[in-house]
């Protein structure tokens, strides 16, 4: 989509996603079990806190792949560049 976004201090991915006009899936409010908010992160894995319990459960349990994170699970701490599949 080509949108630049910053993120406010302990803010997600998803929130920033919402903030932003940014369509990105969600249907569970953002505790992390509904799994429609996945994205790919194609740069700055190391600009993301790391996997949660929740999500590291989800992930396994959905088998996401490598750079496949959940939106409502990721405080953003750096640069990143995501994408999803459905855009």
């Amino acid at each position: 989509m080509g949108v630049v976004a910053a993120a406010r201090t302990d803010e997600t991915l998803l929130d920033v996603a919402r903030r932003s006009g940014i369509p990105l899936g969600n249907a569970c409010g953002g505790v992390g079990v509904c799994a429609r908010c996945v994205v790919e992160v194609c740069q700055g894995l190391e600009a993301l806190t790391p996997p949660t319990t929740i999500e590291q459960r989800v992930s396994s349990e959905r088998r996401l792949g490598s750079g496949k994170r959940l939106a409502c699970q990721v405080v953003i701490i750096g640069d990143c560049v995501i994408t999803t599949d459905y855009w």
